[in-house]
């Protein structure tokens, strides 16, 4: 349920403050007096409500990241600019995702501990000395980066030469500073979440993204250069939108206790796999450059796109799901884990089904109406639909297998799903190897769709030794009544697609939305019959 209050991203009863907040099942309650969090039980509902709203401004996300890919794919289609500017954004957000992007995973289960036994000083106490720590560090590493920008491209990116090279090497300069505001993104969302303040973190990425478009679209300067500080600019007001709450709190002290000494330990399987299974991006990208003009890019749109689906598919759930699966194991209930679970997938399930079969169906219309203008050219949307549809692996092993991960966060064991990470990432690698020179770009993204449903098969299958089959309780009713839903959807869709009409891809998805909703509701779907209820709630109110 969204409540107002003072700062952030997903909280609890109103108390007259000016932020937005989210609460869920085991919510932390802000007490106005005394600003301590008091846990409490709320039902399925609100946390149904809680993903709703974080899913809602994750879709907002989508659609401002898809204008600005538009405009990108008007300005510059799947040229050597594109896959300049493509390669460069991956070193920074490589760096980023192995040292500072699972910081998260890690930190949220110290600080619902410390919540859990009402011990706020000491929570804060841990996020300072980690946001000390993280600063010294990130701007560190920025500098690096900037420094030997160009052999790295060399290294890197062996297929590009002369001024494209160069070009990649500017960019990699100014992407740098993403490490800085990428990892505090991280670290304040961690904080937001661990106190169940979902509103702000979820909203401000839009207005990043939207700062980003808004920089493009007026500068008349519409060069790759100015491209990258506009995505700098947007990512650093994100970044102090989700830190105006937490620095509220921060003392500057770098006194390490038993809590920092426990996040390292849990930090350092996570760094040590994802810097070995996070190269994928630079792998992809590298052997992309050996493939001709516009391979990177197409890659490029297809990932981000992929990317930005998983966002808005799991985003939501797995925010809200992750706390209360800490909150569970803190309490010590297995079955109360299992079921929380067991409802997470059913959620997972309902959102992620209508996905898939819309973009098997619909890829190429859906390609056509975002990029298909000025210097982007129906090659260019067969190329990249083509890529979407082999990238289905992953948006399925990707969304599920980020609750899958958090489940084994929640229980502190961030050593399984980095070894399986590792695994299933050097089976994908040879795949790549082996199918790229027969296949081309098409190899990698089949390549990558096979090793995210492999980890995820892996994952799913400890877990249920671990807790046992009440986690698929209703799993298979669930999924009938998804795909049963999806299929009249799309059929009911087909007519507005391939009427001819501007952008009929998106009026006939918002058709099938409707569809979709509709039918899970005569199936008495529970999704659909919460939202419903939810939905006649706010008309009566």
């Amino acid at each position: 349920m969204i409540r107002r209050e003072t700062a952030t991203h997903p909280g609890g009863p109103p108390t007259g403050a000016a932020c937005c907040e989210v609460s869920c099942p085991q919510t932390v309650l802000l007490s106005r007096t005394n600003d301590l969090d008091s846990w409490k039980m709320s039902d399925h509902r609100a946390s149904l409500r809680s993903a709703g709203w974080v899913n809602l401004l994750s879709f907002a996300q989508l659609v401002v990241q898809f204008a600005f890919q538009t405009l990108l794919a008007r300005y510059f289609g799947a040229g050597a600019e594109m896959d300049a500017f493509v390669a460069a954004i991956s070193l920074p957000t490589f760096i980023s995702s192995v040292f500072f992007n699972s910081l998260g995973y890690a930190l949220v289960p110290v600080l619902s501990r410390k919540l859990v036994e009402q011990d706020l000083d000491s929570a804060w106490s841990s996020a300072n000395n980690l946001l000390t720590l993280l600063g010294v560090t990130t701007g560190f590493a920025a500098m690096i980066l900037a420094v030997f920008a160009n052999p790295l491209v060399r290294l890197l990116f062996p297929g590009y030469a002369g001024q494209q090279a160069a070009l990649t090497a500017e960019l990699v300069r100014v992407l740098a500073c993403l490490i800085v505001t990428n990892s505090l993104i991280a670290y304040s969302q961690a904080v937001h979440h661990s106190h169940r303040r979902f509103i702000t973190p979820a909203l401000s990425p839009v207005v990043g993204i939207l700062t980003t478009l808004l920089i493009v679209a007026c500068l008349p300067s519409r060069s790759m250069l100015t491209v990258a500080w506009a995505v700098v600019a947007g990512s650093a007001v994100v970044a102090l939108l989700q830190l105006s709450w937490p620095l509220r709190h921060y003392r500057l002290r770098l006194r390490p206790g038993s809590d920092t000494y426990q996040f390292l330990r849990l930090c350092a399987p996570l760094i040590l796999g994802a810097a070995y299974y996070r190269l994928d991006p630079l792998i992809d990208r590298y052997l992309a450059s050996f493939l001709p003009t516009g391979s990177v890019a197409h890659l490029g749109y297809a990932s981000r796109l992929v990317t930005a689906l998983l966002m808005v598919s799991s985003s939501g759930l797995s925010v809200v799901a992750f706390p209360s699966f800490a909150q569970q194991q803190a309490a010590a209930s297995t079955e109360g884990l299992a079921r929380e679970v067991a409802h997470a997938i059913r959620c997972m399930i309902a959102i992620i089904v209508p996905i898939i079969v819309g973009l098997g169906c619909y890829s190429t219309p859906v390609i056509r109406d975002l990029f298909e203008r000025g210097r982007f050219t129906a090659t260019d949307t067969h190329t990249v639909s083509l890529l979407l549809l082999l990238y289905l692996g992953m948006i399925v092993g990707g969304a599920f297998g980020d609750v899958a991960a958090k489940i084994f966060y929640s229980l502190s064991d961030t050593r399984t799903p980095t070894v399986i990470g590792c695994i299933g990432f050097t089976l994908g690698l040879g795949l790549k190897l082996t199918l790229v020179p027969s296949m081309g770009v098409a190899a990698i993204a089949l390549a990558t769709s096979l090793y995210y449903l492999l980890n995820l098969a892996l994952m799913g299958w400890l877990i249920w030794k671990r807790l046992g089959g009440l986690l698929l309780q209703g799993v298979a009713r669930a999924c009938a009544r998804s795909l049963l839903a999806s299929l009249a959807a799309v059929l009911l869709a087909a007519p507005v697609v391939f009427s001819g009409i501007p952008l009929s891809s998106f009026v006939g998805a918002v058709a099938g939305a409707g569809a979709y909703f509709l039918a899970l509701f005569l199936l008495k779907d529970e999704m659909a019959l919460r939202l419903w209820d939810y939905l006649r709630h706010l008309r009566g109110a």
